[in-house]
């Protein structure tokens, strides 16, 4: 009897830290955290996006000051949720050919500097 009720603690744990999990991982707590950290940020949502990839939201993350000519003096980041693994799992690979940090957590996916990128996660 005492195994069961250490299960059924364990399980409902997990159940809420899962949740808890997923409904923190969404546009706003990432440009709250990011904002919050000194970056000026600009959200993306599916409307502003061409329609070769389906993408629910993204986040992009600018500290600091950047230009064509003398590159980056801060960091950066971009954090963009797929609407299929598939296209996450891809993007996450071409990006990784850049110089820079690729993270990917299921279908979201954290490219910037290194910096930039654990300021968003």
């Amino acid at each position: 009897m005492n195994k069961k009720v250490v299960v059924i603690i364990a399980v409902i744990a997990l159940v809420a830290i899962l949740a808890v999990c997923l409904t923190a991982c969404n546009a706003d707590s990432i440009s709250k955290k990011l904002e919050k950290a000194g970056y000026v940020v600009t959200s993306v949502d599916k409307d502003d996006m061409d329609d070769e990839v389906a993408i629910e939201w993204g986040v992009v993350g600018v500290k600091g000051e950047f230009s064509l000519s003398s590159g980056i003096s801060g960091d950066m980041v971009t954090v963009i949720k797929f609407a299929e693994l598939d296209d996450a799992k891809k993007y996450a690979e071409e990006a990784e050919k850049s110089d820079m940090t690729v993270k990917r957590i299921s279908k979201i996916v954290y490219v910037g500097t290194e910096q930039g990128v654990k300021d968003a996660m």
